[in-house]
């Protein structure tokens, strides 16, 4: 029998582990663009250009790639909106960068708003995941917010789904839609330098939006 001789210099590709982020990155952004069904561990494997088996071995299944996946881009959401909240400030302050922080985050990470738009158009065992572990939650530490400034007469009693879609889907789309931004208004508002100047616009248009006149307390 002739041993095979292993080739020097770097592995191929193929050969190396692929960095968990790079994986997670990969794989969020194939969810986010063809959904759940439309995905395939040969095909995230082959977009990586690692060994058609490294998926399987890592995670186990397709549904483990996605929670995966799910956790790494929703966690790095909810950290970052956490962080941003200055318990100390007044509650318009503190719902001015929750809005804040959503937007910039989605202008950098559109795919979340997109596997949002796909796993948000029915019931599902994923949506049931994602609403349970990071959404609600979220709902929870901000709704009282808006409670208190309704209670003060800072801002209009809006439902609070109504403000939740606003912020959401509204702060997301631009981003999000990237084909529609494009075609209508040209990819320059898409452009990286330009996320803090959208979050801070959107911020602003929303807190002025729920904000009652200074004269008005019912």
């Amino acid at each position: 029998m002739v041993k095979a001789v292993r080739p020097r210099g770097r592995p191929r590709k193929y050969e190396a582990p692929a960095p968990e982020e790079e994986v997670l990155q990969a794989a969020l952004r194939a969810f986010a663009t063809h959904g759940f069904n439309g995905v395939s561990i040969r095909t995230l494997n082959r977009e990586l250009g690692v060994s058609h088996n490294l998926l399987h071995q890592r995670f186990g299944s397709k549904e483990a790639v996605w929670r995966a996946a799910v956790d790494w881009g929703f966690g790095h959401l909810v950290a970052e909106l956490l962080s941003s909240d200055d318990e100390s400030a007044e509650p318009l302050a503190r719902l001015h960068a929750f809005v804040r922080t959503f937007v910039h985050f989605s202008a950098r990470h559109p795919e979340l708003p997109r596997l949002m738009n796909i796993e948000g158009t029915e019931s599902s065992e994923r949506l049931v995941y994602i609403t349970d572990t990071f959404v609600e939650p979220i709902i929870g530490r901000f709704l009282p917010l808006r409670d208190e400034l309704v209670e003060r007469g800072e801002i209009r009693p809006v439902p609070p789904e109504v403000i939740f879609h606003m912020i959401t889907s509204g702060g997301g789309a631009l981003f999000a839609s990237r084909g529609l931004t494009e075609r209508l208004f040209t990819e320059a508002p898409l452009a990286p330098e330009r996320a803090d100047e959208y979050a801070d616009i959107f911020a602003d248009l929303i807190i002025n939006a729920l904000r009652l006149p200074d004269n008005v307390t019912d």
